[in-house]
């Protein structure tokens, strides 16, 4: 079976790539966070769970 040829300077770029877009949803993942923990909940609850409505931060009521 053969395989196409992998260009080196592809999947370096490529996995360049993935570096940067781990970093951004770091960044992201932390501005959540930071919104989430300002953030004067109105919660909807369930059962199991409560989810505030303005910043879609949960908690499981389900221990």
């Amino acid at each position: 079976m053969d395989q196409p040829f992998t260009n080196k300077e592809d999947v370096a770029t490529l996995k360049q790539e993935v570096i940067r877009l781990k970093e951004r949803i770091a960044q992201l993942e932390q501005q959540i966070a930071e919104i989430q923990q300002k953030c004067r909940h109105v919660f909807f609850e369930t059962p199991v769970m409560r989810k505030c409505v303005k910043c879609h931060y949960t908690e499981s009521l389900y221990y």
